[in-house]
């Protein structure tokens, strides 16, 4: 995630839409002007494209720039795109994008609990289109208090479209609280994603899932099946690559085991900016 953010106290000066306080830190500190190896700067600084953006919304606060602007300073600084969605928001409440916008600035936070308040928000302004229950899924975190409303919800997408196997796949992780729970397998749970992988055969996340549960059952050898299609689906996810080292461990499989252990540290030093 990005870092730095502003003073939580420039979010309070952010009452109304006049030359937005939460944009005053970043005018206030200048940006040196480019070298030549940077070329334009409008097109490789982030504080510039927000700043345009921002004299656009002034202008004109349509629901396209105010969403423009929030969206420009998420690369800025999360507490001032969270104020200016929240602006946008109240302007504009029927605005999908602008609930969903609010929702990942609210993640990155650290507040998941409002964030999926604001995407069952948009999932309700817009029940045929599936992909904020899909976003909310995939954090694997649904607050007790939304579990129903999002359970109902991803029941009805899978009625209204019974052939996508992902939404078949988010459903019956919620509806089975999987995401919470790991200690007991339900009666139809393989067989769900079994055939959510028949709908969708490019779904890494299902096969992770069986991975998982085969673990339990200490079946390493269909667990690595498994994983080795969710690795050809997702080669550069750790987790699959790291599950998948250790189940050959558990095989016996000491070349296999080496072999895919390598690949995960060279992927999670590749991601974390460090050297071997």
């Amino acid at each position: 995630m990005l870092s730095g953010w502003l003073c939580f106290f420039l979010l309070a000066l952010v009452a109304q839409f006049n030359a937005p306080a939460a944009i005053a830190a970043i005018q206030q500190e200048p940006t040196p002007p480019p070298t030549a190896a940077q070329g334009n700067p409008k097109s490789e600084s982030p504080k510039i494209a927000a700043l345009e953006a921002q004299r656009k919304a002034e202008a004109d606060p349509s629901e396209p720039n105010l969403f423009e602007y929030a969206s420009s300073l998420m690369k800025v600084n999360y507490p001032a795109a969270e104020t200016i969605y929240r602006y946008a928001v109240n302007k504009y409440p029927d605005s999908v994008r602008l609930h969903a916008g609010l929702a990942s600035a609210l993640w990155a936070l650290g507040k998941p609990d409002e964030g999926a308040v604001e995407l069952c928000r948009a999932a309700e302004l817009a029940p045929e289109d599936p992909h904020p229950l899909e976003f909310l899924a995939a954090t694997e975190h649904i607050p007790t208090a939304l579990y129903q409303k999002v359970v109902d919800g991803l029941r009805q997408l899978h009625q209204r479209y019974p052939k996508d196997g992902l939404i078949l796949f988010d459903y019956e992780m919620v509806l089975s609280n999987r995401y919470e729970d790991k200690s007991r397998v339900p009666k139809d749970f393989v067989p769900t994603l079994e055939e959510a992988i028949r709908l969708t055969p490019r779904l890494p996340e299902a096969y992770f899932e069986l991975s998982l549960v085969y673990d339990e059952q200490k079946n390493y050898t269909e667990e690595v099946q498994v994983l080795r299609k969710a690795v050809e689906l997702s080669p550069k996810d750790e987790h699959y690559r790291y599950n998948l080292a250790m189940a050959y461990k558990r095989l016996g499989n000491k070349d296999a085991f080496l072999r895919e252990l390598a690949i995960f540290q060279k992927l999670h030093n590749s991601a974390s900016g460090t050297t071997p």
